[in-house]
């Protein structure tokens, strides 16, 4: 399990990636994003980042992260939790983060991303992964996004960057 008094989430604010502090393919993506959509083509802008990307849902329930329902093949989230956990035929459905606490602490990233504020952040954790324990650090970028302009459904996408892991037991 995650212990508590080892967590820290910090919000940087989407400043630091505008200031050049992000990691620069997280920083070309939320460029990317935050871009007028003027030609319709954010499908296929969006396309080179799915790889890093994690996709949720845009339904928060009792204050937990949206349930995840596409996990890039390079993302951090597969990185750290493992094939079988992100593969379709897990059994984990809807397909959440593996350490409870860690799913909780992470939630207001998404609150704000939904709320309308994109969520730029470091986090530094000690996660329990398969009986493994790791401390993480990782910088996390959370918006919501519309697949087009005209679009009523909307989804959270979360991209990370591991920056640092180390096995503590």
């Amino acid at each position: 399990m995650l212990i508590r008094s080892e967590t820290l989430f910090t919000e940087l604010g989407t400043q630091a990636i505008e200031s050049g502090l992000a990691d620069t393919t997280l920083s070309t993506f939320y460029e990317t994003v935050m871009a007028q959509d003027t030609d319709g083509n954010f499908q296929q802008r969006l396309k080179p980042f799915m790889p890093q990307l994690s996709l949720c849902s845009d339904k928060m329930i009792n204050g937990a992260p949206p349930p995840i329902f596409y996990v890039g093949q390079d993302s951090c989230q597969r990185s750290l939790f493992g094939e079988d956990w992100a593969s379709p035929e897990s059994p984990v459905s809807p397909l959440r983060t593996p350490d409870p606490d860690l799913e909780l602490a992470s939630a207001e990233g998404y609150r704000n991303a939904l709320n309308g504020k994109p969520y730029y952040g470091y986090a530094r954790v000690q996660v329990d992964v398969n009986g493994i324990g790791y401390e993480v650090a990782f910088e996390r970028l959370i918006l919501t996004v519309r697949p087009s302009l005209k679009s009523t459904t909307r989804f959270c996408a979360f991209f990370g960057v591991i920056q640092d892991l180390q096995r503590t037991f």
